[in-house]
């Protein structure tokens, strides 16, 4: 499959056996055992990191916060914490999805499939409405000429809503299109964990959304009506 990816996790037969599924699938892994180890690897290029938060030497959150200030590659937390406010301090680090632990190997591997693919896409078109502009090809959203920085994740739920304007999407359908949903594959806390962030970012006011509107019920719609 042609990508390289990272396993940060201090569990060592865990660490194994999601390299040696990984393998398995066509991809090249390292692993590494705490951040220390981690940082040596990303001196180099990789396609994903698979990060888990509870490392002996340090907070994977913090080391994300950290690793965003240089680098884009997708980020998948892998970690115990299943509460709200830890996925929600999990994507405010910047991960572009979260696996809560204990996890099935093959949701893994798909979600890792999933981010791979998104992100390695190319496409010439671009989106104008009001003061937001977004390339395509280059995944860049700009508000007003300031160019504002998204997750792998944000950026597929930008473009499902762009694909469909001003139509209605259950949250059904948005799950099926950001992280290609399976019916035992269903995390609609993560779904609205990112509207929510994805809003903070393009809206003037969250509160009263302009573009991510609320179908009570039923789930968002992307409305540009001028």
């Amino acid at each position: 499959m042609d990508a390289n990816i990272l396993v940060v996790e201090d569990d060592a037969m865990l660490n194994e056996g999601i390299a040696y599924a990984l393998t398995k699938k066509g991809y090249e892994v390292y692993c590494a055992a705490s951040l220390a180890e981690a940082s040596e690897y990303l001196k180099q290029p990789v396609d994903l990191v698979v990060l888990d938060i509870n490392l002996p030497d340090g907070d994977g959150r913090l080391f994300l916060k950290r690793l965003r200030k240089s680098i884009q590659t997708p980020v998948l937390l892998l970690t115990a914490r299943d509460a709200e406010t830890d996925m929600l301090q999990g994507f405010d680090a910047g991960c572009d999805d979260y696996v809560t632990k204990p996890f099935s190997m093959a949701v893994l591997l798909r979600r890792i499939e999933v981010l791979l693919k998104h992100c390695g896409n190319e496409d010439s078109r671009m989106y104008r409405c009001k003061n937001l502009t977004y390339e395509y090809g280059e995944k860049r959203l700009k508000k007003a000429q300031q160019e504002i920085r998204l997750t792998a994740t944000q950026i597929r739920l930008l473009e499902a809503f762009l694909s469909h304007p001003n139509q209605v999407l259950t949250r059904e359908q948005l799950l099926g299109m950001v992280w290609d949903t399976y019916e035992n594959y269903v995390d609609e806390k993560a779904l609205n964990v990112n509207v929510r962030r994805l809003r903070e970012k393009i809206e003037d006011d969250p509160r009263e959304p302009e573009y991510i509107k609320t179908v009570f019920g039923i789930g968002y719609k992307w409305s540009d009506r001028l």
